[in-house]
C-alpha cells in the first residue's frame, strides 16, 4: 500500500501539475490525498495529467472562494470505492483495499486555525470515529502540533496542543513516527517550522499492515512537504531475545536453565564466556517457551470448554467425574489467561498497567503503539534519508565501534582491569545462592 498526503497551496498554480507528475511516477500511491486545492468543481483531464493510469476515480470537497478545497484520489485496480462522506474540515473514503476482506476508510483532513473551529473538527472527527467499525487512516494538515519540540521559531500554544492530545488519546489513534525531515510545513521568509502534517491510524490498520510507516517527501512548490505512507517489510536479520518473566513460571523452566548454563561455550575473555552463556540460556528458553506461541487459542479452547460444561449442568445433573472436568478447565483458562495479562504488562511497561484495566482498549494501543515506533524503518545519513537494512546496520556497528574505539586495549574488557569495581565476599555470596527460609 501507499498513500501521499499534501498541502499543495493551489492545484492549478505554474508548475504544481508537473511536481505532482513526477511524485506519482516515482512512489506510485494507490490513495492521494491533497489539501487546499483551491479550486472548485476538478475535472477527470486535469488529474488524467499527473496520475500513473487512467484507471482512477476522485471526489472532492470545493474551496471557499480562493482558499481551502480537499481532495482524495485513488486507483481502480487497487482500492474498491464505495461510500464518501464530507465534513466541514475532512473528506472520507469507505472501500475495500485488493487483498483484504475488511473494508477500510480513508480520512482526508484540513484542519482550520482558529481555536474555536478546531475544536469543532475535534468533536466532528471524534463523532465519525466513534461510528466506525472498520479500520481507518486520518491524514492531512492538521494546522496544530503535539509538543513544543515540533515547532521553532513560532509560537506554541499549550492549550491548542492539549485539545490535540486529547482528541489522539480518547480516540485510541496511532500517531505513526515520521521519518525523514523532523518538520513538514516551512515558512521560508521568517524562518518558521512546523510539523502540521502526520498519519494517525487505528489499531487494526497494524493488523492489516504491521510494517507501516511514514516519512516526508522533498519539499517543492508548496510550504509543505508530502508525506507518505507505505508498508514495507525491512529485513534487518534476527532480532533480539526478549525473556519475558513467563517463561520463568513454566515447568521445568529451572531445570532448562540450569542445563543451558552448564553447556560449554567459547572464548577466550571472561566477558565473551558469560555472554554466550546467557545467550545459551536465553535461546533454550525461547524453545521451551513455544508452548505459550498459542496461548490465545488455549485460553479460547479452554474458556468454550468451561462454557459447555456449564450448559450441560443446566440440562442434566452431573457427575463428581465431570464436574472435576469443570472445574480443570476453569482453572486451566485462569491460568493461561493470567500468563497473557502478564505477559502484556510486561510489554507495556507502563505503571499504568501493573495497577490494572490491563483489558482496556488504551491498554492494547500502547503495546501497539511502542511496537510501532520501536520498528527502525530508517535513518538520516548526513541529512540523506535511508531505508537500506545494510546500510542502517553498517553505520550502527560504526557509531558504536567510534564510542568503544580505544587505544588501551585492557578498557575494552570491563573484567579485566577494573580494580575500581567492588565484590562480595565468598560468604555473601553463598548467602544470596541460598534457598529462603523463614529465619
Amino acid at each position: 500500500m501507499c498513500t501521499i498526503s499534501l498541502n499543495i497551496r493551489g492545484i492549478r498554480q505554474v508548475g504544481k501539475l508537473n511536481w505532482l507528475k513526477r511524485i506519482c511516477n516515482k512512489e506510485k500511491p494507490t490513495i492521494l490525498g491533497l489539501q487546499e486545492t483551491k479550486c472548485g468543481q476538478t475535472t477527470d483531464n486535469l488529474i488524467d495529467w499527473f496520475w500513473v493510469n487512467s484507471d482512477f476515480k476522485f471526489v472532492q470537497k470545493d474551496s471557499i472562494g480562493a482558499s481551502g478545497g480537499i481532495m482524495l484520489i485513488w486507483d481502480c485496480n487497487t482500492f474498491s470505492f464505495d461510500l464518501a462522506i464530507e465534513g466541514e474540515f475532512f473528506l472520507a473514503i469507505k472501500g475495500s483495499w485488493a487483498g483484504y476482506d475488511s473494508e477500510i476508510f480513508i480520512i482526508n483532513v484540513y484542519g482550520p486555525h482558529s481555536f474555536s473551529k478546531k475544536q469543532r473538527m475535534w468533536n466532528e472527527l471524534t463523532s465519525l470515529i466513534n461510528s466506525i467499525n472498520t479500520p481507518f487512516i486520518i491524514f492531512g494538515d492538521f494546522n496544530e502540533v503535539r509538543n513544543p519540540s515540533e515547532r521553532m521559531n513560532c509560537e506554541f500554544n499549550q492549550i491548542w496542543s492539549d485539545k490535540f492530545n486529547n482528541f489522539i488519546n480518547q480516540t485510541g489513534l496511532i500517531d505513526l513516527p515520521l521519518g525523514g525531515k523532523k518538520f513538514t510545513r516551512i515558512c521560508e521568509k521568517r524562518m518558521k517550522f512546523s510539523r502540521l502534517d502526520r498519519f494517525l491510524i487505528s489499531d487494526d490498520i497494524l493488523k492489516i499492515w504491521p510494517n507501516i510507516s511514514s516519512k516526508t517527501l522533498d519539499r517543492d512548490l508548496s510550504d509543505h512537504c508530502p508525506i507518505i505512507l507505505r508498508n514495507n517489510f525491512f529485513d534487518s536479520g534476527p532480532k533480539p531475545i526478549r525473556v519475558f518473566n513467563t517463561w520463568l513460571d513454566l515447568k521445568d523452566a529451572d531445570k532448562v536453565i540450569i542445563s543451558a548454563w552448564s553447556t560449554p561455550v567459547n572464548g577466550n575473555r571472561p566477558d565473551c564466556i558469560f555472554r554466550n552463556k546467557l545467550k545459551n540460556v536465553k535461546m533454550e528458553l525461547k524453545k521451551h517457551s513455544m508452548q505459550l506461541d498459542n496461548l490465545d487459542s488455549q485460553i479460547h479452547d479452554h474458556l468454550k470448554a468451561t462454557n459447555e460444561w456449564e450448559k450441560i449442568a443446566e440440562t442434566r445433573p452431573i457427575t463428581e467425574t465431570e464436574r472435576l472436568k469443570w472445574v480443570e478447565e476453569k482453572m486451566l483458562y485462569f491460568e493461561k489467561e493470567k500468563k497473557k495479562t502478564k505477559m502484556l504488562k510486561q510489554k507495556s511497561r507502563i505503571k499504568w498497567a501493573l495497577e490494572g484495566d490491563e483489558n482496556s482498549k488504551y491498554f492494547h494501543n500502547f503495546i501497539k503503539r511502542r511496537a510501532n515506533k520501536n520498528n527502525i524503518n530508517g535513518i538520516s545519513i548526513n541529512g540523506t534519508w535511508t531505508e537500506d537494512p545494510n546500510i542502517i546496520k553498517h553505520e550502527t556497528f560504526l557509531y558504536f565501534k567510534s564510542i568503544f574505539k580505544s587505544n588501551n586495549l585492557k578498557s575494552r574488557c570491563p573484567f579485566d582491569n577494573a580494580p575500581h569495581l567492588e565484590y562480595i565476599s565468598p560468604h555473601d555470596n553463598l548467602i544470596l545462592e541460598s534457598k529462603f527460609n523463614e529465619k
